[in-house]
C-alpha cells in the first residue's frame, strides 16, 4: 500500500523513520558516544566562523569609535578656533589698555611615582628633579586642573605638596564673578577642601568653577582648581564656607605636568 502513497508523503515517512531510528540509537548508545571528541570536532569546524563573526564585530565597533573620534575632533577644532579668536581679541584689548599680555607656560611631563597621606592624598613623588630643571615652588597640574606645587627637589625626583595638604593655601577666585577666597583643607566634620574668607554678602552658586586668582606666590592665574559643592554661612554668620570638589581625582593619578621657572618669569 505504501507504493500507492504520493512521493512527498513517502519522503516524509522515510525521514520520520530515520529520525526514530536515530533517536533510538542515541538512547541506547548515548553514554558511549565520545562527546569530548565531538565537541572538539565541532569547535574545529566552527572556529573559522567564530573568528569571522568576532572580526566583523570588532570592525563594527572600530567604525563606531572612529565616527565618534571624528566628531570629537571636529568639535575640538571648532572650539580651538573660537578660543584662538578670543585670545587675539583679548590681547588687542590688553594692548589698548597698556596691560601685560598673558603668558604661555611650558609644560614638563612627569610620572607620579607614589602618593602619601591618610584619608586624602596630601603629597606625591614625581619623576623629575633638579637635573630636569624642576625647582621648589613650581606648580604641578594635570589636564583636569591643579595638583599643587613642588615642595622638595632631589636630583631626579621631587616631592609635590598637594592642595589637600593641611599646610597648603591657594588664592582662588570663582569664575565669572571674581569672588575671592583662600582654598584650604578643613578637617571637620570630615576632610574636605573649603574656600575660606568669602564674605557672606558675596554670591556663590553650586557648580561654579574655582580657579587660581594669580594672587598666590606660586600659581599663575586661571588654573582650574575645582567646582563649588555647597556654600553655607560659617559659625560666625559673617562669612561663607564654600566647599570645593577638586577638579582632579587625586587618588587616581598616573601622570602630571610641572610648570618650571614660574618665579623667575615674574610670578607674584
Amino acid at each position: 500500500m505504501g507504493g500507492f502513497l504520493p512521493p512527498a508523503e513517502r519522503r516524509s515517512g522515510a525521514l520520520l523513520a530515520l529520525y526514530a531510528i536515530l533517536s533510538l540509537f542515541l538512547l541506547l548508545a548515548g553514554e558511549r558516544i565520545p562527546t569530548a571528541a565531538l565537541r572538539g570536532v565541532g569547535a574545529w569546524v566552527f572556529a573559522p566562523f567564530d573568528r569571522i563573526v568576532l572580526s566583523a564585530d570588532r570592525m563594527a565597533a572600530a567604525w563606531r569609535e572612529n565616527q565618534d573620534l571624528h566628531q570629537k575632533i571636529a568639535e575640538l577644532k571648532l572650539e580651538n578656533e573660537r578660543l584662538v579668536l578670543a585670545g587675539v581679541e583679548n590681547n588687542e584689548l590688553r594692548r589698548a589698555q597698556s596691560l601685560p599680555l598673558a603668558r604661555r607656560f611650558a609644560l614638563r611631563p612627569v610620572e607620579i611615582l607614589a602618593l602619601s597621606g591618610e584619608v586624602l592624598p596630601t603629597a606625591a613623588t614625581v619623576s623629575a628633579g633638579r637635573r630636569q630643571g624642576v625647582e621648589e615652588g613650581d606648580p604641578v597640574l594635570t589636564g583636569e586642573g591643579l595638583l599643587g606645587r613642588i615642595g622638595e627637589t632631589y636630583d631626579d625626583m621631587s616631592r609635590v605638596t598637594l592642595i589637600t595638604d593641611p599646610n597648603s593655601a591657594v588664592a582662588c577666585e570663582i569664575e565669572s564673578t571674581g569672588v575671592l577666597g583662600v582654598l584650604k583643607l578643613a578637617s571637620t566634620p570630615h576632610a574636605r577642601l573649603v574656600l575660606a574668607n568669602v564674605p557672606l554678602t558675596d554670591t556663590v552658586h553650586v557648580g561654579q568653577r574655582v580657579l587660581t586668582s594669580g594672587y598666590s606666590r606660586h600659581y599663575p592665574r586661571g588654573l582650574a582648581v575645582g567646582r563649588v559643592v555647597s556654600a553655607t554661612p560659617d559659625a560666625s554668620r559673617l562669612m561663607l564656607e564654600v566647599e570645593v570638589a577638586p577638579a582632579v581625582e587625586l587618588s587616581r593619578l598616573r601622570h602630571a605636568f610641572v610648570i618650571p621657572g614660574t618665579r623667575q618669569a615674574g610670578m607674584p
